[in-house]
């Protein structure tokens, strides 16, 4: 009788660890019945890899005005209807001339444009049309800061908005 009852308690730490490890990994955005599976095999010790295991990166998105389909939230167009959004350009006009400055800048245009570091320094040695950038109304201001703070002389001109009827 004693034996009969571990048992059927052992099983239900084990059915409980799986619907656990389920639920958890759908809260982190993983895939609930695989983990819910990964969970019956291995019973409470899922639940100590979910403590190890991160969230799934999601990024931010916001609905497009003209199809509603998600696009990122520094998009300047969208990819689905190509409804283009009022944007500003932003020029880097001079680079600075000291080598740290130069070197935070070239680090600044590979993570704003997510180019490789040589990638940049290409950009840059292309002076003026290297820093060109479409930058959305409300982020200007910061994108401009951060470029001024390394030494960077920037120029901002606003897009020219495209005629919707014209494609």
């Amino acid at each position: 009788m004693l034996v009969v009852t571990v048992v059927l308690v052992l099983i239900g730490v084990w059915v409980m660890s799986a619907f656990i490890s389920g639920r958890l990994a759908a809260r982190k955005g993983r895939g609930g019945r695989r983990w819910t599976m990964l969970g019956a095999v291995l019973g409470p010790f899922a639940l100590l890899v979910h403590a190890w295991y991160p969230a799934r990166y999601s990024p931010e998105t916001t609905p497009c005005p003209q199809c509603g389909k998600p696009i990122g939230v520094r998009s300047v167009a969208c990819h689905f209807c190509q409804y283009r959004f009022t944007a500003v350009d932003v020029m880097i006009t001079r680079a600075p001339a000291d080598a740290e400055s130069r070197r935070t800048l070239l680090s600044e245009m590979a993570r704003e444009y997510g180019v490789p570091y040589a990638d940049a320094t290409r950009m840059l040695d292309a002076l003026p049309v290297a820093g060109y950038r479409h930058v959305m109304p409300d982020q200007v201001n910061e994108y401009v800061r951060r470029l001024e703070a390394v030494g960077a002389t920037v120029s901002v001109v606003p897009s020219p908005v495209a005629d919707p009827t014209k494609r």
